[in-house]
């Protein structure tokens, strides 16, 4: 990896922090500003539900990244303007669908998750839907490699802003008042990043590209969100009440160990596709940030275990102290999701089916080991640690893009390079 890209990873694993932070001062603050933990419950599980959505999303994002790098790569100009007005366009349709869907889902949506009425999952819809056009101009900038401004959506929209617009909103809205927040921060996060976008679709359009592979991206992202994310959705659903707000509480501290160093995979991914574009080797860029993203997980789970319990109390409520035990275990399994993630990452840069397809079976699996174990958080944990478990051994011992044989080859390739 170049000093340039180093920098660039370095910025966007600060920015995601930051961000982090962000969500969870966030929590936090909406811990103590609902009047039940059932509510902080209820606010925790409409984000999930936003989190799921996103992800097929995120397989838009994450194709755009590598389409526009391409066309940066090896296309004109004119190419890169056509792809951009075309996902725009498509984009523009797809988040009033989502928005649609999700809004005339909202009785069924308040009865299945105990949130009482259906306007917060109106409001989360609006919220939704924005923030899946914010994901892809951020697919489109980090292909531009314009990282300065997917740095400010992670620390900003994605993150800081919601605190900061939380307490005012919620003091006027109610439980309501954190998506109110959530929409804000996004509208902010919109205004932001459309100029850089809109400067490069602005030569004169040619012919976007023919095969962009953008189907199979986003059923992977599904798989991958189902995996990672719907423990929340199913603590929410079949836990008793007592139960949500501990898991909840716990499912977002221990999946900072997943989404901040997951980060670095939106640097890896724009700079391996125009490698491989080039027809040249990702796999020591890959390499490094399958160390980094392990070793800084492995980082928050230790953080997570030796972190006394007051912190919890203190922050959120003594109602939340009983998810102190849970926070490592979840960090754990979060680990082992983001070193999965920076596979997929590579697999969709390399355009490669095979992995996409086993992560649907595992997601699958996921779901039948959810049916059968659900009664108690450690449970959950347990059913999805297996999940994720499964998937990382499989990759790496029949992938060719497991780590050892990685290892191997690029050990081969310096020898031939020394000899």
């Amino acid at each position: 990896m170049s000093d340039s890209g180093k920098r660039a990873g370095l910025l966007v694993l600060i920015a995601s922090f930051a961000g982090h932070g962000g969500n969870y001062l966030f929590y936090v603050l909406a811990a103590r500003l609902v009047s039940t933990p059932a509510d902080f419950a209820a606010i925790t599980a409409l984000i999930a539900v936003g989190t799921i959505t996103w992800m097929p999303v995120n397989g838009v994002q994450m194709s755009v990244t590598r389409n526009v790098a391409v066309l940066r790569t090896s296309g004109t100009p004119g190419e890169l303007s056509a792809y951009l007005r075309q996902q725009g366009r498509r984009m523009g349709i797809a988040c009033l669908v989502i928005a649609a869907v999700i809004a005339g889902l909202s009785p069924v949506l308040a009865d299945r998750l105990h949130l009482g009425s259906p306007q917060p999952v109106v409001l989360a819809a609006l919220w939704i839907g924005m923030t899946c056009m914010l994901l892809v101009l951020t697919g489109a900038t980090q292909g531009l490699e314009r990282f300065g401004y997917v740095a400010f959506a992670l620390a900003g929209p994605l993150g800081a802003l919601r605190p900061i617009l939380l307490p005012l909103c919620m003091l006027v809205a109610g439980m309501s008042g954190s998506m109110w927040a959530m929409m804000f921060a996004t509208v902010i996060g919109l205004a932001v990043m459309f100029p850089p976008v809109v400067k490069a679709a602005k030569p004169t359009p040619t012919t976007p590209p023919a095969s962009t592979n953008t189907l199979a991206t986003m059923i992977g992202l599904l798989a991958f969100s189902s995996l990672t994310n719907v423990d929340l959705l199913v603590g929410q659903a079949m836990l008793a009440e007592a139960d949500r707000a501990v898991y909840a509480s716990a499912v977002l501290l221990g999946k900072v160990a997943l989404f901040a160093p997951a980060a670095l995979a939106m640097v890896l991914l724009p700079r391996a596709a125009a490698a491989l574009e080039r027809g040249e080797s990702a796999e020591q860029a890959v390499l490094k940030t399958l160390a980094l993203t392990g070793a800084a997980g492995l980082a928050v789970a230790l953080v997570l275990w030796l972190m006394p319990t007051w912190v919890l109390t203190v922050t959120f409520g003594p109602e939340y102290a009983p998810s102190k035990p849970l926070l490592p275990a979840l960090a754990l399994v979060m680990t082992a999701a983001a070193v999965l993630w920076v596979h997929l990452t590579f697999a969709i840069a390399r355009k490669s089916m095979r992995m996409i397809v086993g992560l649907v079976g595992v997601a699958v699996g996921h779901w039948v080991l959810l049916a059968l174990f659900h009664d108690s958080p450690w449970e959950i944990i347990a059913a999805s640690g297996i999940a994720v478990g499964v998937a990382l051994v499989v990759v790496e011992s029949g992938s060719r893009s497991g780590s050892v044989r990685m290892l191997l080859r690029v050990a081969k390739s310096r020898k031939a390079v020394v000899g």
